[in-house]
């Protein structure tokens, strides 16, 4: 059925309901109102979130701006993940800087390292020398060590999830209608949902419902019964502890990366914003108790003090997210992981689906907006669930039951969707891929996972002499690039305490 939408209620607030509210408001070609309902008393579920570059992107897209966020919410820069002790070395996948995967036409750097070993490879790799020496890759606002980042585009960054959110309320708290309520009954028909009923019998109408309730998916999958498709045969982890510490050496601890360090039963995470680093642990229960793992984590930390907060996870996804006049954005339509900062994209690039669609058609909603937004999510939910499940299947830690169980899977157990993506890419490296057009990943980031854990030690060198000279040209001309940053940039927290000081 086809509806004019004139009228939107987001149901739930927490960084999806929000970044939903910021996107809408200023992007929406047709006018509708908006009005987002939250039980404010709930708070939301983020600890501390690391992004990838489409969060700044995004933000900038609804007329904020990164001195405008960064700043209140203590926002810290991030060249990309390290990964220690899923394999016998650390390594690590960036956020993608475009100029150091092209070596020349038809030339790229995959085939210059790809029959030399994973030690060269990183030993070059330019953003892991940067983020090790703490180098800021900005010199400022307008100057990046990349060549490329201005003040609307900041790069991927950490920030405190309880803080962004406050932020964005400040910003666009005026253009919406805020309703601060418990919702205790949710009215539908066969067309959809009719009403949100709160605990004072006050009723809410609208045209189209976004679904912002968290793991719970109260209008998507409670209501509408819309099925789940758990990611637990494929990803084990369903739980996590988190535990924010204070820096005691900034210059050093305020690292611009993240680490994700293996444990026994899942992975460790360290995200160091600009006043506190948030740490967790993220692991299976079917393989340690939340007491062992708590004890494993501080063990680890040697911290015995400070309060953790435990949670838990809900991994799957939604195949139809979009359906009668609701959407599902962010945890109420799917999630995998926190590994490579994956979360936030899930919901920003919905929310721009939504808007992409009700702008084709003038608002209208019904299937094609259906059928487009639902073949999308089916895209990146396949892309990211064969990422992540590659971090672990070609990793070489086995020493526990967990990494053991973990790394028997193969890769024609994966959904179909998952399993074509890997093939495009194992056992011989594309040069370019770009699954559907909202891929959240590129050939840099899938190659550095990929030769970390071992995919391509088959594949010999196909390059011929002169390739193979002008490779060896490139890549120590990016080295000296490297080099002159650590004499012109500063020091990672050096650079945050002038900028946020400024």
């Amino acid at each position: 059925m086809l509806k004019k939408v004139q009228n939107i209620i987001i149901f739930g607030g927490g960084t999806s309901g929000w970044l939903t509210a910021a996107y809408m408001t200023n992007n929406l070609s047709t006018p509708a109102k908006i009005t987002l309902i939250e039980d404010a008393s709930k708070g939301p579920i983020g600890v501390g979130e690391g992004t990838q570059p489409f969060t700044s992107k995004f933000l900038s897209r609804c007329n904020i701006f990164p001195k405008e966020w960064m700043k209140p919410s203590n926002a810290s820069f991030k060249y990309g993940v390290e990964l220690i002790g899923w394999n016998n070395e650390p390594y690590f996948v960036d956020n993608d800087n475009p100029d150091n995967a092209v070596l020349a036409h038809d030339l790229y750097t995959s085939d210059y390292f790809i029959a030399k070993t994973k030690k060269e490879y990183f030993d070059w790799y330019p953003s892991y020398n940067l983020a090790k020496k703490n180098i800021c890759q900005k010199y400022d606002d307008y100057l990046d060590v990349n060549f490329q980042m201005g003040p609307w585009d900041f790069g991927a960054v950490h920030f405190s999830a309880y803080d962004i959110i406050d932020t964005i309320k400040k910003l666009i708290f005026d253009k919406i209608v805020y309703v601060d309520t418990k919702i205790t009954q949710v009215k539908r028909n066969d067309e959809g949902i009719t009403a949100l009923v709160d605990e004072d019998n006050k009723e809410y109408t609208a045209d189209l419902y976004i679904d912002c309730s968290g793991f719970e998916s109260i209008l998507l999958e409670k209501t509408l019964k819309e099925p789940f498709k758990p990611y637990k045969r494929w990803l084990f982890n369903d739980s996590a502890i988190a535990m924010p510490t204070q820096y005691k050496d900034p210059q050093k601890e305020c690292h611009p990366y993240t680490k994700a360090t293996a444990m026994d039963s899942g992975w460790r995470w360290t995200i160091p914003t600009y006043h506190r680093i948030g740490n967790g642990y993220v692991y299976s229960s079917d393989f340690i108790s939340k007491d062992d793992a708590e004890t494993e984590f501080r063990t680890k930390m040697n911290d015995f003090e400070t309060p953790v907060k435990h949670l838990k996870m809900k991994t799957g996804y939604h195949s139809k997210i979009a359906r009668e006049n609701v959407c599902a954005v962010g945890l109420s339509a799917g999630f995998v992981e926190p590994l490579e900062a994956t979360g936030i994209t899930f919901t920003t690039a919905v929310v721009e689906y939504i808007v992409e669609q009700l702008n084709l058609s003038g608002n209208v909603w019904g299937p094609t907006a259906h059928r487009n937004i639902n073949q999308n999510f089916q895209h990146m939910s396949d892309e990211i669930l064969a990422f992540v499940w590659a971090h672990y299947h070609w990793s070489s830690k086995n020493d526990t039951k967990y990494w053991q169980e973990v790394r028997n899977l193969q890769i024609d157990d994966l959904p179909e969707g998952s399993k074509n993506i890997l093939a495009s890419l194992v056992p011989v490296p594309a040069r370019y891929f770009m699954y559907s057009p909202h891929s959240m990943f590129s050939v840099c980031q899938w190659f550095s996972m990929l030769k970390a854990g071992g995919a391509y030690d088959e594949v010999g060198s196909y390059l011929n002499e002169k390739q193979e000279k002008y490779g060896k040209y490139f890549t120590e001309s990016i080295s000296q690039k490297v080099a002159l940053a650590e004499k012109y940039f500063q020091n990672h927290y050096e650079y945050l305490k002038e900028w946020y000081n400024g």
